[in-house]
């Protein structure tokens, strides 16, 4: 191509959005970093594409069954796509949980420790519920247990169980409030059922959250 046809300062190359991991994850870091302050008109990216590029490669990532050593060129891809201004707030946090779950992989180990048999079986004796079902939210880091018919002394009620940074029981009947143990996080579906037979909770307003 001429020179009259390139603008100065132009991207030297284009967007590759038929990138995979691993092997493309580098091509992406180069294609991005020469353009990643200007908006995505300027720098000729179709963010919506990008996105959907990204979200491939992350969901690569979680299919590999022993990912626990970091892999810091998905992690610099990951940081400074979330710097551009190219995304809508909904896309950007979705990126940063991304970033957080690439970066700290050692941090989904306990997820195992909660097999979904014996977890909601915990559940159901903890509680002496009907019935229970997990649900484990890999970028939150949470699991999730609902369940139908349980009671933690205070009237049957349907609700849920997460486990996350702290265990919370999220009664259907309280909205915006929750339940939340202060006891030491458990690290097995036994440690939860005695966690949850334990009196040691107390009340939380999902607005003091900030």
């Amino acid at each position: 191509s001429s020179p009259a046809q390139a603008a100065p300062g132009a991207r030297a190359m284009p967007i590759p959005y038929e990138a995979t991991y691993p092997d493309d994850v580098v091509a992406l870091v180069d294609a991005i970093a020469p353009c990643w302050k200007k908006s995505a008109d300027e720098a000729q990216v179709d963010p919506d594409r990008l996105f959907k590029t990204l979200k491939g490669i992350v969901d690569k990532v979680r299919k590999i069954p022993d990912y626990e050593e970091v892999d810091k060129d998905l992690q610099a891809l990951l940081a400074l796509v979330t710097a551009t201004d190219w995304f809508t707030s909904k896309q950007v946090e979705e990126i940063d949980g991304w970033l957080e779950e690439v970066a700290s992989p050692e941090e989904e180990d306990w997820v195992k420790n909660f097999p979904e048999e014996e977890t909601t079986q915990a559940v159901m004796d903890g509680l002496h519920a009907r019935e229970a079902s997990v649900t484990v939210d890999k970028i939150a880091k949470v699991v999730v247990i609902e369940y139908e018919e349980g009671s933690y002394g205070q009237g049957k009620h349907s609700g849920e169980v997460r486990i996350g940074e702290d265990v919370r029981i999220y009664d259907s009947r309280y909205q915006g409030q929750y339940m939340y143990s202060n006891d030491e996080l458990p690290s097995s579906p036994s440690d939860l059922q005695w966690c949850l037979e334990s009196q040691n909770w107390a009340w939380g307003w999902e607005q003091d959250e900030g």
